[in-house]
């Protein structure tokens, strides 16, 4: 499981959560998505990589709530 360093709220619904996930971070390329899931037997849920910070091991998604 990767930590969630940074969680922001952007607008009402609209948060950006900052991750720590080098193995992710390294290979990450724009557009890609990486799976949440809550726990193990949660909902599989698809989120664009917003950003990504090799040298720190860093990424960021935004999404909206629904």
């Amino acid at each position: 499981m990767y930590q969630i360093l940074e969680k922001k709220e952007l607008g009402p619904e609209v948060k950006s959560l900052l991750i720590d996930a080098p193995d992710i971070a390294k290979k990450a390329q724009p557009g890609q998505f990486v799976i949440i899931r809550v726990n193990e037997e949660g909902e599989r849920i698809p989120l664009t990589i917003n950003n990504s910070v090799r040298d720190r091991g860093r990424i960021t998604i935004v999404f909206q709530e629904v």
